[in-house]
C-alpha cells in the first residue's frame, strides 16, 4: 500500500518505493484470488514470471508466504505449478479502533482472517489514564503471546501520521494530542502505525471488501460522525502528515446549525445520528432517542406518519456530502458503512437517487452507492492491512 498526498515531488519513483508498490499489488491479488502460482500472478499483473519471482522470493524467505504442493499447470500439460499462499502459522497482524465510545482490537492472520476480537466501552469524559488502561487491556487481550508484524490503529478525529498522535477528537477531547503509536508501541514492544479511521476503512475495502479490483472509490462512514476514505487510481489519498478526510466538517449551510467543531453548518449538523434523533423527536416519532436508519426504515415500511419523509430527508442530506465529493474528484462508487447500511435497499435507492440528482451529468455515466458493511469489521481488516504494508516497507 502506497499513500499519496495532494501533489507528488517531480522525478522518478525510487527503487524502494517501486518495490513497496509492487509487493502491495501482488499481496492484494493473493488476497483477492486465493493461492496462486507465479504464472497466474504474472498473467494477472501483465508482467513476466521472473518479475513475480523476484517479488515473491523475499516473502517466502522471511516466512510470510509458503509454497504449496505442485499441481498441473493446465489440462494440456506443461511444467507443474506451485501455488503460493500466506503461511498459516507465521507472524500475525494487530488492529485497533480508537473511537469516542469504545476501544476495539483484533488479531489477524496475514491472509486477513480475524482470529480474535475484543471490545470494551469507554466513557468519553473519563480521565486519560482510565481510557489508556482500556486501550492497553484490549491490546493485551488480543495480542499477548502472539508474534506480530505490527499493529495498525484506526482513530477517530484529526490524526498526525508522522508523529503517530491524535491531534483532536471532539467527541472525546481527553484524547487530544494523545501520542498513540508511542504509548502503545512502548507497551507492546512492536511497531505501531495510525491513520484516520475512514482512510483505514478504505484500506479494508481495498484489500478485502467491495473495493477489491476498483481503481477509484470512496469509503464513507456514517453514524455519530461522517468521514471519507478515498482511493484514486489504486492509491489511498491522504494529505501531508495524514491530513484530510474530515468531510463531516465541510460546510454545507453558512446559516445552519452550530457544529461541535466550532463552525456553522457543517455536513455533520444535518446528516448524523444526533441530527436524525433530534428530527425524530421534533416530528413526534416513537422513541426518538433510539432511532437509527434501520428503525426509521422499519417505521417508513409500516407507513408510520412522518417516517418516510424523514428517511427521504436523511438520504438527501447524506447525498449532499457525497455529491460534493463527486463534483471534486468523481470517485464514482460510494461504499457506505455504519448506520446507513441498516436502511437496506430502500435507503440505498433513495441515497443513490439524490446523489445522481446532485452530481454533474457525464454523458449518462452516473455514480453508484453500495451498502458495504454496517460493522467495524472492515476497519479492523484495514488496520491489519496498514500494519502489513508498513511492515513490508521497513523489513524488506
Amino acid at each position: 500500500m502506497t499513500t499519496i498526498g495532494p501533489t507528488r515531488k517531480p522525478g522518478l519513483l525510487s527503487p524502494a518505493a517501486m518495490g513497496r508498490t509492487n509487493r502491495s499489488r501482488v499481496l492484494e491479488l493473493l488476497h483477492r484470488d486465493g493461492p496462486s502460482s507465479r504464472a497466474q500472478l504474472a498473467r494477472a499483473l501483465q508482467v513476466n514470471r521472473a518479475t513475480i519471482t523476484s517479488i515473491l522470493q523475499p516473502l517466502i524467505d522471511n516466512g510470510t508466504l509458503v509454497e504449496g504442493a505442485s499441481v498441473a499447470a493446465s489440462p494440456a500439460g506443461g511444467k507443474p505449478a506451485r501455488p503460493v499462499w500466506f503461511r498459516p502459522d507465521g507472524p500475525e497482524l494487530g488492529s485497533m479502533r480508537i473511537a469516542p465510545h469504545a476501544i476495539i482490537g483484533a488479531r489477524l492472520g496475514v491472509d486477513g482472517t480475524i482470529r480474535h476480537q475484543a471490545e470494551r466501552p469507554i466513557d468519553a469524559g473519563a480521565p486519560l489514564a482510565e481510557i489508556e488502561r482500556t486501550i492497553f487491556a484490549v491490546a493485551h487481550e488480543c495480542f499477548d503471546d502472539a508474534t506480530l508484524l505490527g499493529v495498525g490503529i484506526a482513530a477517530s478525529g484529526t490524526i498526525n501520521t508522522a508523529s503517530g498522535s491524535i491531534i483532536s477528537l471532539q467527541l472525546a477531547p481527553v484524547l487530544n494530542h494523545y501520542p498513540a503509536t508511542e504509548r502503545l508501541g512502548r507497551e507492546l514492544g512492536v511497531p505501531v502505525y495510525i491513520d484516520h479511521h475512514p482512510r483505514v476503512q478504505a484500506l479494508g475495502d481495498k484489500w478485502f471488501g467491495h473495493g477489491r479490483g476498483l481503481a477509484s472509490f470512496a469509503s464513507v462512514y456514517t453514524g455519530e460522525a461522517l468521514g471519507f476514505g478515498l482511493v484514486y487510481d489504486h492509491e489511498i489519498v491522504r494529505g501531508e502528515q495524514g491530513a484530510g478526510g474530515e468531510y463531516g466538517h465541510t460546510v454545507v449551510d453558512l446559516h445552519g446549525l452550530p457544529c461541535p467543531c466550532g463552525r456553522i453548518g457543517c455536513w455533520e449538523t444535518i446528516a448524523t445520528l444526533t441530527w436524525l434523533r433530534a428530527e425524530a423527536e421534533r416530528r413526534g416519532l416513537p422513541e426518538p432517542t433510539m432511532i437509527d436508519c434501520g428503525r426509521l426504515t422499519e417505521l417508513a415500511d409500516q407507513d408510520h406518519p412522518g417516517a418516510a419523509d424523514l428517511l427521504q430527508l436523511y438520504a438527501q442530506n447524506l447525498a449532499v456530502g457525497l455529491a460534493n465529493n463527486e463534483q471534486m474528484i468523481a470517485s464514482g462508487r460510494y461504499l457506505m458503512h455504519g448506520d446507513v447500511c441498516a436502511g437496506g435497499t430502500r435507503m440505498r435507492d433513495l441515497l443513490e437517487r439524490w446523489l445522481v440528482a446532485y452530481s454533474p451529468d457525464r454523458d449518462g455515466v452516473t455514480p453508484t452507492v453500495i451498502m458495504a458493511d454496517p460493522t467495524e469489521r472492515m476497519t479492523l481488516l484495514g488496520g491489519g492491512a496498514l500494519a502489513l504494508s508498513a511492515a513490508f516497507a521497513s523489513i524488506l
